[in-house]
């Protein structure tokens, strides 16, 4: 007797669902919004990703020996009186603490970001609103873009969607990914895959590209 998930797998595997997209072309790393303001517990957006920060670091690791380009994300706002936020500060308040010059807006001292690694600032959920990040990519022909960060369902999804959007291929890193809640980490994963992106371990995703490394696939930016 199948579960839910094997049942909504089967339903959505039957009607053409969750296909592959694969990595082709050049490729870059996004991690998304691996802040203070959202790595620390004791904040009101803040969650526990030391397992994520870990995984994200072995990946970065990893990009470093392959010369695949990374670009840090961040959400931070420079008005003393939060006019830049628009209105997404009235479904979540706590994003009055994410202000410029402020430690909230750091990345995580854990990450492994070095100096001239690219760091890119937003004030919305996806990273591509309202930033030149498709305009970075696209000068550099990168193709695949594969993503990792906070939250699953919020910042990380919508980066996704609007990267598929934008004719990237989106490849998410689930164990490198985090939320403040599993239900809705787990969700979004399996929301993306039948939908934006394909679904991969940091460790199958690094075997991905050693494998691929040889034949078509580049690195660039």
């Amino acid at each position: 007797m199948m579960n839910n998930l094997d049942e909504d797998n089967k339903f959505f595997k039957d009607r053409g669902f969750g296909k592959s997209l694969g990595l082709d072309g050049k490729i870059c790393f996004i991690v998304v919004d691996v802040i203070k303001g959202f790595t620390n517990t004791a904040h009101p957006l803040g969650a526990d990703l030391s397992n994520q920060i870990n995984k994200i670091n072995t990946f970065l690791n990893f990009c470093k020996n392959e010369k695949i380009p990374t670009i840090f994300t961040r959400i931070a706002y420079e008005n003393a009186d939060l006019t830049d936020k628009g209105i997404w500060f009235h479904k979540m308040q706590g994003l009055e603490t994410l202000i410029e010059n402020t430690t909230n807006v750091e990345l995580d001292e854990r990450l492994d970001c070095q100096q001239g690694d690219s760091i890119l600032t937003k004030k919305y959920a996806s990273a591509f609103f309202g930033t030149d990040l498709a305009t970075r990519l696209t000068t550099n022909n990168i193709d695949t873009v594969i993503i990792s960060g906070t939250t699953t369902s919020g910042c990380v999804r919508a980066t996704v969607v609007d990267a598929i959007q934008s004719g990237f291929r989106p490849i998410v890193l689930d164990d490198s990914c985090g939320d403040r809640s599993i239900k809705s980490h787990e969700q979004s994963l399996f929301d993306m895959k039948q939908k934006y992106a394909d679904i991969l371990s940091t460790e199958d995703c690094m075997n991905s590209i050693s494998k691929t490394k040889k034949g078509s696939l580049e690195h660039g930016i």
